[in-house]
């Protein structure tokens, strides 16, 4: 197959939703086209291959691809590609290698906007991540990409955990701006956010309210990565989407970029499991949802949802689980392995094990309430891996514990996710961007997590 240029059809003048869905209608349209056209030969796969398509300037990623759909596009003579909307660019440069090297296909180039245009537009939009040398990494399909940290709001409207009262909201509107005007693109949320009297849903309606008083968020790359509780009651495909769209009234959106699964009934209600998977399917298919996550999901459960997905035309961009240096079972229990095998970006939750890797909390000091309860284990081995956190961090000019916890997250090629309850916390957060460990640096991080001896205790909904 010769190379072919292709055009892009400019939609950065359309709304994010649209532009998504409109992408999304061209893909499969061409993929059904391409798949009636073209006659199956000996050899052909079912066509849910998985193509590696480097982008320059980033990390090759595995993302999932029909090569019918694929020879469809280097013949059509214009195009809209899964691309960046969040840098008001429909596309990037990407080179589809091998398509079908027993078949003797030529690899086709398709160049649609050079690195060097790409780049500007970071660096436009995001200054302050361009400036530290950060870059956004597509997921899924390509039609969002997330900055190499983002903010949790868990905290944002919880009473039982984090002692929320409505007096820190213009506070953590202050911590919104802040945070998006630094570049950060993902909060993530949920449903379940916000206990106590009358405070159900509460992280959604304040993200709901900063979005419309923020003057950057009007650049359109702010994702809301919000999570679906699997509740007892949700027993139909039709409940997860309706989940989603009181979602969206509560946060002031037609449509939500990052829709997430918050965690697997496999273990206690498969056939619960089904229907969640089934519902949040078509709540991507409805464009509800701009791209489907998960979260709390093992490796052999991952592979269950990505068999059934695929066979529905439906990528998973994400999967958020607890990782951080004192809860390492994502890579040593196979889940990462499995996430880079599937494409899937790795989301890590609790990056700083609840405040314990901040170092201000000990045996004599012992963070409040449950934390205090379910952590008490792991405080009288932690000061060794402080220490050396604390000898890491002065070889980077002083960097903080928590700044070195959530680089040792980024150099895991995740995106974690800390809270901020305050100016103080954010701007310790964002101290942690524009640097790397060195390797050596966290294999010796790695060892002295390994001393321990001890981990924090996973959610009692994750699954093998």
């Amino acid at each position: 197959m010769a190379a072919a240029s292709i055009a892009t059809a400019r939609i950065a003048a359309l709304p994010a939703t649209t532009a998504r869905h409109r992408r999304r209608r061209i893909h499969r349209a061409q993929e059904t086209h391409a798949q009636a056209a073209s006659p199956r030969r000996e050899g052909d796969d079912d066509g849910t291959r998985a193509t590696k398509m480097p982008i320059e300037g980033t990390t090759p990623t595995v993302m999932p691809s029909r090569r019918a759909a694929l020879l469809s596009a280097a013949a059509a003579s214009s195009i809209i590609l899964p691309g960046t909307p969040s840098l008001a660019i429909p596309s990037y440069n990407v080179t589809l290698a091998k398509l079908d090297k027993e078949a003797g296909d030529k690899a086709a180039s398709i160049t649609v906007v050079t690195p060097e245009e790409q780049k500007a537009a970071t660096k436009k939009i995001y200054k302050g991540l361009a400036a530290q040398g950060e870059v956004l990494t597509p997921v899924g399909d390509g039609s969002i990409s997330l900055s190499p940290m983002g903010i949790g709001t868990w905290s944002w409207g919880n009473q039982f955990v984090w002692g929320y009262d409505e007096s820190m909201d213009p506070e953590l509107a202050r911590v919104f701006n802040k945070a998006v005007e630094s570049g950060i693109n993902v909060f993530d949320t949920a449903d379940s956010y916000g206990t106590g009297n009358g405070l159900d849903g509460r992280s959604e309606v304040l993200i709901g309210q900063f979005l419309k008083q923020c003057p950057s968020a009007k650049v359109d790359g702010v994702n809301i990565a919000t999570k679906f509780a699997a509740y007892p009651w949700r027993i139909t495909p039709g409940s997860v989407v309706q989940a989603a769209k009181e979602s969206c009234a509560r946060l002031g959106k037609e449509s939500i970029e990052l829709g997430q699964l918050h965690w697997s009934t496999g273990n206690y209600q498969p056939l619960q499991e089904r229907a969640l998977w089934g519902g949040i399917a078509d709540a991507y298919d409805e464009g509800v949802i701009g791209a489907v996550g998960l979260s709390n999901y093992g490796p052999k459960q991952l592979r269950k949802i990505h068999k059934y997905m695929s066979a529905r035309g439906v990528p998973i961009s994400t999967l958020q689980v607890q990782y951080h240096l004192l809860s390492r079972f994502p890579e040593l229990n196979g889940t990462k392995e499995t996430c880079d095998e599937l494409g899937i970006k790795l989301i890590a939750y609790s990056p700083l094990a609840l405040g314990l890797l901040t170092g201000k909390y000990s045996v004599e000091n012992p963070p409040p309430g449950i934390r205090g309860f379910a952590y008490k284990g792991v405080l009288p081995p932690l000061p060794t891996l402080l220490e050396t956190m604390r000898e890491v961090g002065e070889a980077h000019g002083g960097k903080t514990l928590p700044q070195v916890a959530l680089n040792w997250c980024m150099c895991k090629d995740t995106v974690p996710i800390p809270g901020a309850k305050n100016m103080r916390q954010l701007e310790d957060n964002l101290g942690s961007l524009g640097w790397r460990l060195t390797s050596s640096e966290i294999e010796e991080l790695d060892r002295a997590a390994e001393k321990v001896g001890k981990s924090t205790s996973q959610n009692i909904f994750q699954t093998s």
